[in-house]
């Protein structure tokens, strides 16, 4: 009969025994197939978030810097309804750019 483990190193070492038995004793693998499924269709959304978002991080800055263009070029549309909309592109463009760091940082 074997003791229970008294403390966190003890748990290691009995975990580390019966892990590390050869494929051929009578132990059943620690993952099933369904976690390796679950782990792929995981990673694959990963994926696809970070491409969703870097498209639509990109695009949102591509359209701030156009509506700042305009702006800036065009300077006897400058209204006070444009120029809050100018700013809330600058801001949406500083936001778009955060999350386009974060996702690839």
């Amino acid at each position: 009969m074997q003791a229970a483990p008294t403390d966190v190193t003890d748990d290691y070492r009995a975990f580390a025994a019966v892990t590390s038995r050869a494929p051929d004793d009578d132990v059943t693998a620690m993952t099933s197939p369904d976690d390796d499924v679950i782990a792929a269709s995981a990673a694959a959304l990963g994926y696809v978030y970070v491409l969703v978002t870097t498209l639509t991080s990109s695009l949102s800055m591509v359209g701030c810097a156009l509506l700042v263009g305009a702006d800036a070029a065009f300077r006897d549309l400058r209204t006070a309804g444009r120029r809050l909309l100018t700013w809330l592109s600058v801001a949406d463009c500083l936001t778009a750019a955060g999350n386009l760091l974060g996702v690839t940082w």
